[in-house]
């Protein structure tokens, strides 16, 4: 429509203005508008300068690392304890463990007798808070130290039976044990004497077995074995019971412990005892699963043994030497009490190894 077809305003002679104008006219004007006029500064909330480039960025990895702090807070309050310190100590045991096994073997007998040390320490501190009872230190150590030492270094050396040692430092350590603590007061000797050869039975005396495997034919390579599949029990045990851990195994001793946990120990550690037996030794798997099978239940004994002397005493963790697992004692509870039936099953299983 032409302006000379529009209305006239007599007042003022211009065309009045339509109530309803052409939309074609708007999508000519539209076309006709600076691409910019709406958008102007198109890229307005991006920052220009390095400083604010910074900026931005610091605060992104701010968002990020809260983020990912408050899922691994989810995940150690889950798990019951710091999860990537749990994994990079026990990562760090192993490898000295096993280079240690295999190049230096007396290097492996100094890691678990230093160990065991440190695990007496632990559980007579835990026993003394609770009960006040003493423990009679220096004949307990140095019977601890010769018992495994010999253990291993006399089946080595061949100049008398291992046997025997292992007898007789339990003799003479009892002993020494009996006549130190005479030299202190009359009260509370029966519970101190009781108390330090608790600890001799149930730490160097069981540990002893890990040194008679060692000597044995192929020693080293039995361990790697025991250990890999005591590993593997706890492992499948542990992400098994914290994914699907519904039904209580022992609430009163270990309310943390599934069934669904233990099935998962029976599947991580028959799967690690079949490759390492068939792989490693050379063996049939049949003998695999029936060593994995009797390790998953000792090592879960040892566990709740353990489980039942810290609520005995009243506390959670043995001590806090290493991070992500508690004490020593928390670390070698399991590959404890397997070590004996470890090291008369894989006599019977293994003859020939």
């Amino acid at each position: 429509m032409s302006d000379s077809d529009k209305p006239v305003d007599p007042a003022q002679g211009e065309p009045w203005p339509l109530e309803n104008p052409d939309p074609s006219d708007k999508v000519h004007d539209r076309h006709h508008e600076h691409p910019h006029d709406h958008h102007e500064h198109p890229h307005d909330d991006h920052p220009h300068s390095p400083a604010e480039v910074a900026k931005v960025l610091e605060q992104h990895l701010d968002e990020v690392s809260q983020h990912a702090k408050e899922l691994g807070d989810e995940i150690n309050r889950k798990a019951g304890r710091n999860l990537l310190a749990s994994i990079v100590v026990g990562a760090v045991l192993l490898a000295a463990l096993g280079s240690s096994l295999f190049f230096f073997p007396w290097a492996f007998v100094a890691i678990i007798g230093v160990g065991l040390v440190i695990a007496e320490v632990e559980v007579a501190r835990a026993i003394k808070g609770a009960r006040g009872w003493k423990v009679t230190f220096v004949p307990l150590v140095i019977g601890s130290v010769a018992l495994l030492c010999g253990a291993y270094g006399i089946q080595q050396w061949g100049f008398m039976d291992a046997n025997l040692w292992v007898l007789g430092c339990l003799g003479l350590t009892t002993l020494a044990v009996l006549l130190v603590r005479m030299l202190g007061p009359i009260e509370g000797y029966v519970a101190d004497v009781a108390s330090s050869l608790f600890l001799l039975a149930y730490l160097p005396l069981l540990g002893s077995a890990v040194m008679f495997i060692l000597a044995s034919p192929e020693g080293s390579d039995k361990i790697v074995v025991f250990i890999a599949t005591i590993a593997a029990s706890d492992t499948g045990g542990y992400l098994m019971g914290l994914a699907l851990g519904k039904h209580k195994m022992a609430p009163r001793l270990s309310p943390k412990k599934s069934w669904e946990g233990m099935a998962g120990s029976f599947i991580l550690a028959g799967v690690a005892a079949i490759l390492m037996v068939v792989l490693w030794l050379n063996e049939p798997w049949w003998k695999a699963l029936i060593l994995a099978f009797s390790l998953v239940i000792i090592g879960t004994v040892g566990d709740l043994v353990e489980s039942i002397i810290k609520r005995d005493l009243g506390i959670k963790d043995m001590g806090s030497i290493l991070p992500g697992h508690g004490g020593v004692m928390d670390r070698v509870d399991s590959y404890l009490v397997a070590a004996f039936p470890a090291w008369i099953l894989m006599a019977w299983l293994f003859p020939h190894v």
